[in-house]
């Protein structure tokens, strides 16, 4: 039985590497083949319940995703035939510079396993605060609610509101990572509106390679993007939303839109942990993919199919409209984004208490 389950597991992989190689080329070739190898290591695992739905697979997501994005911009050159240290060093910037950075607290929590959340909260306000300073061409000093301010005030104000929004999303985004595909394809879809409207190889690259890991993390469950994974990405999605907002006419709730999963997981979290007087820094598994999760399980889902269908159902629920909103015409700046970020929200608040409802047992 064990020899035609690892039949079956190695005609799999061979089918993930050939559909990844067809749709992604060398790129996909070349970073499938490391995901699977990062995948079968034995360092780097979860050996808790931390992340509710995939405890005990590698934390090395982001690893093979880094590893993938920076292969998938050297591949680009090369195939241009303008390698040089000057052309990769242009998307080496402090936006990638402290996104690497905020991922590397991450790093060290996905092999050590013993950092706390407040001194990881910590590490990233400073890694953030310090990065708003060699970033502060991108402050969003045009958001309406700090019309009002003037001078040296506004200033400040803006900076410490920054740096808590990015700290807080980076938070966001590694709640959200549990479900498989669920964070992978909402920065996919992120990605690609980016590159919609700055088509540049790091745009391209990243959506690559995000594709990729989304692909191998549904049909195998192997690997999931662990704590550097979630901060890097997270934090780069941060920066690149203060960049294209600062650059185009661009409404900020259609980025929210598109972002509004992890956006709504910390909201409800803060708030249900004010209102119930527990720690906002305590740790649980009480958020919406793992109420969906049980769900399914509930209804005779093994773990794994549950997981997918978990990650596919609720990133499609809510970053695929946007998307498809924009591709349909509506404009960037367009006030619907505003409406649309309201009904999201609320949806959302409408899943997760008829779950509560129907799923009352404690993840």
């Amino acid at each position: 039985m064990s020899a035609q389950a690892s039949k079956k597991d190695l005609i799999s992989l061979l089918v993930i590497i050939i559909f990844t190689s067809i749709i992604t080329g060398i790129h996909g070739l070349i970073s499938i083949l490391f995901m699977i190898t990062v995948s079968r290591l034995d360092f780097g695992r979860d050996s808790s319940s931390k992340h509710g739905v995939s405890s005990g697979t590698s934390r090395l997501g982001g690893i093979a995703i880094l590893f993938s994005l920076t292969s998938g911009i050297m591949i680009n050159h090369i195939l241009s035939e303008n390698l040089s240290l000057t052309t990769i060093s242009y998307y080496i910037d402090d936006l990638f510079i402290f996104s690497f950075l905020i991922g590397f607290v991450g790093l060290v929590e996905d092999f050590y396993q013993n950092l706390s959340s407040k001194l990881r909260l910590f590490m990233i306000m400073i890694i953030a605060g310090v990065g708003m300073l060699f970033l502060n061409e991108i402050l969003p000093f045009e958001l309406e609610i700090f019309n009002p301010f003037e001078g040296f005030f506004k200033i400040t104000l803006v900076y410490i509101f920054t740096v808590i929004m990015v700290s807080g999303f980076v938070n966001a985004g590694n709640i959200a990572d549990g479900a498989n595909g669920l964070l992978s394809m909402v920065y996919t879809v992120f990605f690609l509106f980016l590159y919609s409207i700055d088509p540049s190889i790091l745009y391209s690259s990243a959506i690559v390679s995000l594709i990729i890991f989304f692909i191998y993390n549904i049909s195998t469950g192997n690997i999931f993007l662990g704590d550097f994974g979630a901060y890097f990405l997270s934090a780069f999605v941060a920066f690149s939303s203060l960049k294209i907002y600062s650059e185009y006419d661009i409404s900020v709730f259609l980025i929210a839109t598109i972002l509004i999963y992890p956006c709504f997981e910390i909201t409800r979290t803060l708030i249900v942990r004010f209102i119930t007087k527990v720690s906002l820094m305590s740790p649980d598994n009480n958020h919406l993919h793992n109420y969906l999760h049980n769900y399914f399980i509930s209804v005779g889902l093994n773990s794994h199919n549950s997981n997918s269908l978990t990650g596919l159902l609720l990133a499609s629920l809510t970053s695929i409209l946007p998307l498809y909103l924009l591709i349909g015409g509506i404009k960037p700046n367009d006030n619907i984004w505003l409406l649309l970020f309201i009904f999201e929200f609320l949806f959302l608040c409408l899943i997760y208490l008829i779950l509560n409802k129907i799923n009352l047992k404690k993840i």
